[in-house]
């Protein structure tokens, strides 16, 4: 039983990690898209490729992780969520401090940034609530049987 706990909780931990590399991938080439001239970063990939094939494939893989590990107490877990989630939101955060949707389709641009914060959100909050049942499942492992 121990072993089929520890297996799931390493799978997890694998799916976190890489969806925190395509995240980490994903903002390098937006970075270097944005301080191109002609607004191509190093991946062979348009915008809306780039974004739902490593951003939502990031999303989709934490979701898979989080369901994966949610019976098994992880902090590692946890700490990846709030990771992958935060950074999604600092990365929209940084692209309205940049003044990115200042252009033509600005109303389009808003829409896909509150939903890609929005999927952040709900990555910490993911994080949250693993953080909250796990304390929850380890203070009741540590009670003693009446």
């Amino acid at each position: 039983m121990l072993r089929k706990a520890v297996t799931k909780v390493t799978i997890a931990i694998g799916l976190l990690a890489a969806s925190l590399a395509l995240l980490i991938i994903y903002g390098a080439d937006a970075s270097v898209a944005s301080s191109s001239p002609d607004n191509k970063g190093f991946l062979p990939l348009n915008e809306s490729v780039r974004g739902s094939g490593f951003g939502g494939g990031a999303v989709i893989m934490s979701i898979i992780g989080f369901v994966i590990s949610r019976k098994q107490p992880s902090p590692i877990v946890v700490a990846l969520l709030f990771v992958n989630g935060g950074l999604i939101i600092a990365g929209m955060l940084v692209l309205i401090g940049q003044g990115a949707l200042a252009s033509e389709n600005a109303e389009g641009a808003m829409r896909t940034v509150g939903s890609t914060i929005a999927m952040g959100g709900i990555l910490v909050g993911l994080g949250a609530w693993k953080a909250v049942t796990d304390k929850r499942v380890v203070r009741n492992k540590e009670q003693p049987q009446r």
